[in-house]
């Protein structure tokens, strides 16, 4: 989903309690420049909640990421990025 004050924001939701932020960034960042990886942790176990938010500098590089991300997998699990 992007936010209507953050174009270029997407929530990507799904995933693998094993991925991270480097993770993230390697898929992502072929689309184009990240501004910043934000994945949501538990705050008593600092796991993963299994969803993150991924910023791109241009918006026209999330929807990208959007369109050419949805309903492919990343580390065992379907990542599913709104747009």
């Amino acid at each position: 989903m992007v936010e209507a004050d953050r174009p270029g924001k997407l929530f990507i939701g799904g995933l693998n309690t094993e991925t991270n932020e480097k993770a993230l960034e390697a898929v992502f960042g072929k689309y184009g420049r990240i501004v910043e990886v934000l994945l949501m942790k538990d705050r008593e176990t600092n796991k993963s909640r299994g969803f993150a938010f991924v910023t791109f500098e241009s918006p026209a590089d999330a929807k990208d990421a959007a369109r050419d991300m949805n309903g492919k997998s990343l580390d065992g699990k379907n990542d599913i990025p709104d747009v």
